[in-house]
């Protein structure tokens, strides 16, 4: 019966057989309850207030935070080489929120780091993304990145997608959250010597750093994504990834090479992934703030949230199912800081209601902070 249900939620995600589900979710990291809740507050608490809130918004999906890179699983977890969070992970709070929105009707989605592990890490110095010069690729200080080519971590990894959905047999899907190779865009990483290696191995003559060495570099991540897809596939859950989506100064979005290249984000390869390690959604992150910040221009406000989710739907075409990202965070950029105010908010989920039949909202603990449960309201 799991199995039926998956090839049916396959078939409706890419629009192979009717309708697509109506997603309307809602980003929660246990990260942040600290700051809600402190750090006394019973764990059973938590899920009842939040799933009590969410319900209230009409949402129906909670994309949850499984697994923080620096401090561990929020969830009780013995696989090798990982850490347990030691407040709310120790609590088991990912499996007390997950337990109690099944029993409510909601969906759960288990969000996950892709190539970035402290506790592996630590542990393993040759499987770490690599600078030039060989040292480590630190873009910031609690960054702990993985090289995707290596293979023992590809091991490592497939198994840990396999024990997590083991332990949480309904979820949904697994989510790699903003799975990124180069933060700054400055070709900087990686060139772990496993990497080079497949990179030679496809270009005897290349240069390391040149144009065919990105699509190397992309292609790495692309082959960590399916691991988690055809894995989660294996036990009748479906896959997923989020990763926002850079726009220009005149509000148009790049385009899948410009952001292959730059990032190590292959959005063309991973939608032309097939059978068990196809990706059932792909989320991009639209956020007006954040391009409006940077660059200052007329061209960002609610509204271009519209025109980049109608074009961000149009390139995904019905190769996997589009979810549209929207955020009240602030954000500082190049030009200045922009601080949603919780209409704009509104009016961001409001605009594209209509183009795409997934929206997913971040977060919980800045909806709660800044009192703006109403707003989510917009989508129905």
């Amino acid at each position: 019966m799991r199995t039926l249900i998956l090839v049916m939620s396959v078939m409706f995600f890419t629009g192979i057989a009717g309708a697509a589900p109506e997603i309307r979710g809602l980003r929660v990291d246990p990260s942040y309850f600290y700051g809600l809740y402190g750090g006394q507050i019973y764990a059973g608490t938590i899920a009842e207030d939040l799933i009590s809130k969410a319900q209230a918004a009409n949402v129906n999906t909670l994309f949850l935070y499984a697994y923080n890179p620096t401090n561990g699983a929020f969830y009780l977890t013995d696989y090798p080489q990982t850490a347990v969070e030691i407040g709310y992970g120790t609590q088991d709070i990912f499996r007390k929120i997950y337990d109690l929105a099944l029993t409510r009707g909601l969906k759960v989605v288990a969000v996950i780091p892709i190539s970035d592990f402290k506790s592996i890490w630590e542990r393993n110095p040759t499987w770490r993304s690599k600078i030039a010069d060989g040292s480590d690729y630190r873009p910031f200080p609690h960054s702990y990145y993985l090289s995707a080519w290596h293979p023992d971590y590809r091991q490592w990894l497939r198994g840990y997608v396999r024990d997590l959905v083991s332990r949480f047999p309904e979820l949904y899907a697994v989510e790699a959250v903003e799975p990124t190779i180069d933060c700054f865009w400055l070709a900087e990483s990686d060139y772990n010597p496993v990497a080079n290696a497949e990179f030679f191995k496809r270009f005897p003559q290349g240069e390391l750093g040149d144009a065919d060495w990105k699509k190397v570099r992309a292609l790495g991540m692309t082959e960590l994504l399916a691991i988690m897809s055809e894995t989660a596939h294996a036990q009748g859950v479906l896959s997923g990834v989020v990763q926002t989506w850079p726009a220009y100064a005149d509000g148009t979005l790049f385009t899948f090479d410009m952001v292959r290249d730059e990032v190590g984000y292959d959005l063309e390869g991973i939608l032309n992934l097939q059978g068990p390690q196809k990706m059932d959604f792909v989320i991009g992150e639209i956020m007006w703030q954040q391009w409006a910040a940077e660059y200052g221009t007329p061209a960002f406000s609610p509204e271009w949230t519209r025109k980049a989710a109608h074009d961000f739907v149009t390139m995904i075409g019905d190769r996997s199912f589009p979810i549209m990202h929207v955020e009240i965070s602030g954000w500082m950029g190049q030009h200045s800081t922009v601080y949603p105010t919780v209409e704009q908010f509104r009016r961001s989920i409001e605009v594209i209601k209509d183009i795409s039949p997934g929206i997913d909202v971040y977060d919980h603990s800045q909806i709660e902070n800044l009192e703006a449960w109403s707003a989510l309201l917009a989508w129905d």
